[in-house]
């Protein structure tokens, strides 16, 4: 999907409004400056949102649909998409989709995995980042942790992964630790 596009007549047509207004916003509050839109991504998600309509809270179908462009406005600009700027976009407290996640509310619609759904694309989103940027970040890196449980291993070496290694493990009523996402660059499996 592109941003807009130009008809025959040279009359661009936008896609939906949530992109004119971005563009409106950078030819109003940024002269045009593009480059400065990263330093002013919430304050142009707060120009977007007092100009769209409030959708339904339960219309997941359209919130889904406005996340998805607001993942492409992020992407556009070099943000990192966050549930928390989102709720800023569509007017919804950021608790509640925390409320919707865990089941507690709206447990019989498709709310509760349509937010895990935006969770997980956060999070790559993150991971692509460390993945790709030179150098560590530990302010990434703690973002990471903190808002989504991803953690740092280091790796075992292979030959401690051995069968008699791991029976060994369960006889003594040792746990595998439980799987998580581990932190690219960290010395996880990246």
């Amino acid at each position: 999907m592109t941003d807009n596009t130009v008809n025959s007549n040279g009359t661009e047509v936008y896609l939906h409004d949530i992109y004119r207004y971005a563009d409106e916003y950078i030819a109003q509050e940024l002269n045009g400056d593009k480059d400065s839109v990263s330093e002013s991504f919430v304050d142009m998600v707060f120009f977007i949102a007092d100009r769209i309509p409030k959708p339904d809270n339960a219309d997941i179908e359209l919130l889904d649909n406005i996340f998805n462009i607001y993942v492409r406005l992020c992407s556009k600009y070099k943000i990192l998409p966050t549930l928390e700027v989102f709720s800023f976009l569509v007017g919804i407290n950021r608790s509640t989709f925390t409320d919707w996640s865990n089941g507690e509310y709206r447990s019989s619609t498709a709310h509760g995995n349509t937010v895990k759904k935006w969770l997980d694309v956060c999070r790559s989103f993150v991971v692509n980042r460390l993945h790709n940027k030179p150098g560590t970040d530990a302010n990434l890196i703690f973002t990471a942790k903190a808002a989504y449980h991803m953690r740092e291993t280091s790796p075992e070496p292979v030959e401690y992964r051995t069968p008699q290694r791991l029976a060994s493990r369960e006889e003594l009523g040792l746990e595998a630790p439980k799987e998580q996402p581990a932190l690219p660059g960290t010395g996880g499996n990246d």
